[in-house]
């Protein structure tokens, strides 16, 4: 993650931290306090197969379980602040997801490097389900068992792909990731705060293209908003974020939790006590303890398996 905040900084979008954390008090939601002692590790019985092409100029790596299939198809999305997305990400997570039997694809996907929105973003990420879902039987993949899985700004895709209904997933796991983001600063600071809804900034630039701010175009941040697009439909969700992230507010998890509780649909949010933004983050091994990753694997199992 510290190659993320190098690189955003050099594209001129630099990762800014609130100076204070901004309250969560979601009362839906479990404070979980994971042991940052009992990590996962490398784990064995897993195959990779790296740099697929599955779109123009864009790749992914894919972990199979050792053995005949089919298994679930677990989709990664990388974080990287809608500046970059670097498939390698997550490593030792997803061989963990990877050796409990599921089939994990870690996709590039494009960014605000790149000129893109995310509606660009939405387009790999369903170029990505395609391409596997076409090509099941060499990758050990059962199509009709399919999740999404993203960090940050990958939790975000995650939710608003979640919300597809053409995307014809089972279920979504969004760490961290922003819903309204015209009000992703909530409870920051006031320069924190200013930054992040100025025109400029790298995550209205990831909606509305550069050099618009949030506050004038409402009805384009509100159709780039996962909760206003939640149904009956929706699949189920697990939602996880540190109570004390100062990059994206707790309360966007908060909130698209209770839009999916409002329309029915099953959704799990833990708040992970002490846990920043991942890496970024002054406890960062809370976001690789077995008892976070179980509840991950234990999630996804419960809905593909």
């Amino acid at each position: 993650m510290r190659l993320i905040t190098t690189l955003a900084a050099l594209g001129g979008h630099p990762i800014r931290f609130s100076a204070v954390a901004a309250p969560d008090g979601d009362p839906g939601s479990t404070v979980i306090a994971p042991d940052p002692r009992a990590r996962i590790g490398r784990v064995r019985g897993v195959r990779a197969t790296k740099g697929i092409p599955y779109a123009p100029k864009l790749r992914m790596d894919v972990l199979t379980p050792e053995g005949s299939g089919p298994y679930p198809l677990v989709v990664y999305l990388p974080g990287g602040g809608f500046v970059s997305a670097r498939r390698q990400m997550a490593a030792k997570q997803r061989r963990y997801v990877a050796a409990a039997g599921f089939v994990v694809a870690s996709i590039d996907y494009r960014t605000t490097s790149v000129g893109a929105t995310y509606r660009d973003g939405l387009a790999d990420v369903a170029a990505a389900l395609e391409f596997l879902r076409a090509n099941a039987a060499e990758y050990g993949v059962d199509p009709g068992k399919v999740a999404v899985w993203g960090e940050s700004a990958g939790g975000y895709l995650a939710a608003m792909a979640g919300t597809d209904p053409a995307n014809k997933l089972g279920a979504v796991v969004d760490v961290f990731g922003a819903s309204n983001l015209a009000t992703v600063a909530d409870g920051f600071d006031a320069e924190t705060v200013a930054y992040y809804t100025s025109a400029g900034s790298p995550i209205p630039a990831y909606i509305l293209g550069p050099d618009r701010a949030p506050a004038d175009y409402p009805d384009e941040m509100r159709q780039a908003d996962p909760a206003s697009r939640v149904t009956a439909e929706t699949p189920p969700f697990l939602l996880l974020h540190g109570d004390d992230d100062r990059i994206i507010s707790p309360s966007q998890t908060a909130r698209l939790h209770q839009a999916l509780l409002r329309a029915d649909v099953e959704s799990t949010r833990y708040v992970v006590k002490d846990g920043g933004h991942g890496e970024l983050s002054n406890h960062p091994d809370l976001w690789t303890s077995i008892d976070l990753m179980d509840r991950v694997v234990a999630f996804l199992r419960a809905h593909l398996d």
